[in-house]
């Protein structure tokens, strides 16, 4: 596990800037795997194409389509637990349910990848306050420890 929740959000966000990253990277694949073959009218200048390097080819790229999944799948699964940390698995506890809207700007920092400026300007505060109210829900997940801040309940209670 990670040391803290900082850490711990801090490798949400990577994840979640791989997962787009490798979005991005199968949506190229896709585009040029349709690219492929397209028929012109031109003569070919090859008659009879190589079918070994053709067949290794496309297994490269499926392999390589199959590596990218699994990464965004694990990528993916560190996103889920970060979410479930902020908001339970039921969407209404978590650390939302101890500390507001700070859980928010955690989400839209650490895992909608948004600048802290962008976070801020979206849920009306100055970048400093926000900042400063992340730092204290980080705080208080860090001395609740994980399972009892995805249920919502806090040290006091």
């Amino acid at each position: 596990m990670h040391g803290s929740a900082r850490e711990f959000f801090e490798a949400a966000r990577e994840a979640a800037r791989d997962a787009h990253l490798v979005a991005r990277q199968l949506d190229g694949m896709e585009h040029r795997a349709l690219s492929l073959g397209g028929g012109g009218f031109e003569p070919r200048v090859r008659s009879t194409p190589d079918p070994d390097r053709i067949g290794a080819t496309v297994a490269a790229g499926i392999d390589q389509g199959e590596r990218l999944r699994a990464r965004q799948e694990e990528d993916y699964r560190a996103i889920d637990a970060a979410c479930r940390v902020l908001y339970g698995a039921d969407n209404r506890s978590g650390l939302y349910a101890l500390v507001g809207w700070p859980a928010d700007a955690i989400y839209h920092h650490y895992l909608a990848l948004r600048t802290w400026e962008d976070t801020a300007a979206l849920l009306g505060y100055s970048v400093r306050h926000v900042q400063t109210c992340v730092r204290a829900a980080l705080d208080l997940a860090d001395a609740n420890g994980q399972m009892w801040t995805e249920l919502g309940i806090g040290m006091a209670e």
